[in-house]
């Protein structure tokens, strides 16, 4: 299934989740991916086939869980992981039996759906031809469930919900627990095997062969102070002026979101933690600060990284582009982009009350489960609202203006991460609620400016 390569930001490189079912290797792309949780306690969905095992609270949200073994027609075991991913109108938790690693996979070595990270095999999972099909045909079935709706499940106020949330790796290292800010990760690696590096000090764990490229372990433990307890099978790679490296902990222990509330910084990075973190189960966290972790062993640590003269030009290669990411939805016929960062939740499905005054620039109030909020429906054009008729809409809950507001759309898309050089300024269209004019996997689409929705005071 490679419907999603065709889909992806069209770059030299695609990032995956590898996952693992019945003793193969499967390949998420990561843009789909809100964040990975152990299995919990499921509500069963009466009349619902076989994939769909019920509701589950995850990442803030209730979701429907399904079995992605199911889904392939493998044989589903009990427990595992569950990876939730942004799906057309919601979000869903996809159980699987293992989470594996980050990868980021250049596009030619992408061949008929699938590619090989050294010996392993992964078969590229196209999410959109994954679901659509047995969505299509459940939503068929009387009394079958998709998403929570408001009546019956409301989504419930989570760190995810929260605006301003941002993904974590939590990390076990020596039985400590330990967190790194998701995006200062190039790749996330299972380790088969280290490679031991003679005379080495201690704190390299060895070296790892990365697709053919050498890449010094660094042991988490020694650079923390902590004490070494076996070999590490985790490694976090980082992008390094003298050339990436991997810092080695034992353990992944998920994804997880926090808000600014949730940290409490240090004035100065003390043994490499910048700050620390309470997480839902009431225990706290270190969050680690790679800069300053690796401050102690700058002056050496080139010595010991292989090829580490670069070029210049080489070290340009390795900065990273800037990126957007966006909230992608469909009002009608057209596809609009909503800032991500200005997203606070969705939600599955809302009724509302329309309000006669169109002047206040809303369109009506809507119960979101914990509270009421005005609503604007992009689906009217020329003023006209849509008929009422049909099926309750998805909404998309926005800050505007300093407070949070509903935007009613006909179906939402999915989260895209795109580069600034494919955002066109809409410098001609001050009076329309446009900031810019995206060209992106061969379609125009718009991006919208919030807080141009509403009239002038």
């Amino acid at each position: 299934m490679n419907g999603d390569i065709s889909e992806t930001t069209a770059q030299d490189a695609f990032r995956f989740l590898s996952v693992g079912l019945c003793d193969r290797r499967f390949a998420l792309p990561l843009d789909r991916v809100i964040g990975v949780v152990e299995s919990d306690k499921v509500t069963p969905i009466p009349f619902s086939p076989p994939p769909f095992e019920g509701l589950v609270q995850a990442m803030g949200q209730i979701v429907p869980q399904i079995s992605l073994a199911a889904l392939l027609g493998l044989p589903a075991r009990e427990g595992g992981i569950l990876v939730v991913v942004s799906d057309a109108g919601g979000s869903l938790a996809l159980r699987v039996e293992q989470v594996f690693a980050m990868l980021q996979i250049d596009r030619e070595r992408l061949a008929e759906g699938s590619f090989s990270d050294g010996p392993i095999t992964h078969t590229v999972i196209s999410m959109d031809q994954l679901t659509s099909g047995v969505l299509v045909e459940t939503s068929s079935e009387a009394g079958a469930v998709l998403l929570a709706p408001d009546t019956a499940a409301p989504m419930l106020g989570g760190d995810f919900a929260k605006p301003g949330a941002e993904p974590y790796l939590i990390v076990g290292v020596s039985n400590q627990t330990y967190a790194v800010k998701l995006p200062d990760v190039l790749e996330l690696i299972e380790l088969s095997s280290l490679q031991p590096v003679p005379h080495g000090p201690d704190w390299i764990s060895g070296m790892i062969d990365l697709r053919g490229e050498p890449i010094l372990g660094l042991s988490l433990a020694r650079l923390l102070d902590q004490p070494e307890e076996g070999s590490g099978r985790l490694g976090l790679v980082f992008a390094r002026p003298q050339g990436r490296v991997a810092l080695i902990a034992s353990r992944s222990l998920g994804i997880e979101h926090f808000t600014d509330d949730q940290i409490h910084p240090l004035p100065e990075p003390i043994g490499g933690i910048a700050s620390y973190l309470v997480r839902q189960a009431d225990s706290i966290a270190g969050v680690i600060d790679p800069d300053g972790l690796l401050r102690p062993i700058e002056a050496t640590l080139p010595d010991w990284i292989p090829l580490a003269a670069v070029t210049a030009a080489e070290t340009t290669q390795v900065e990273p582009t800037r990126y957007r990411q966006l909230l992608t939805v469909r009002a009608g016929a057209e596809t609009l982009a909503i800032p991500l960062d200005r997203i606070h939740r969705l939600q599955a499905s809302v009724q509302f009350t329309p309000i006669p005054d169109l002047g206040t620039g809303f369109d009506g109030m809507a119960d979101i489960g914990d509270g009421v909020v005005p609503v604007i429906d992009l689906r009217r054009t020329d003023g006209l609202r849509p008929p009422a008729a049909g099926p309750l809409p998805p909404c998309v809950l926005a800050r505007i203006e300093g407070s949070v507001a509903g935007l009613i759309v006909d179906q939402v898309l999915r989260i895209e991460t795109v580069p600034e050089d494919q955002f066109m300024p809409a410098l001609d269209a001050p009076g329309l609620p446009m900031s810019d004019v995206l060209h992106f996997q061969g379609r125009l689409m718009s991006v919208l400016s919030l807080d141009r929705l509403l009239p002038p005071l």
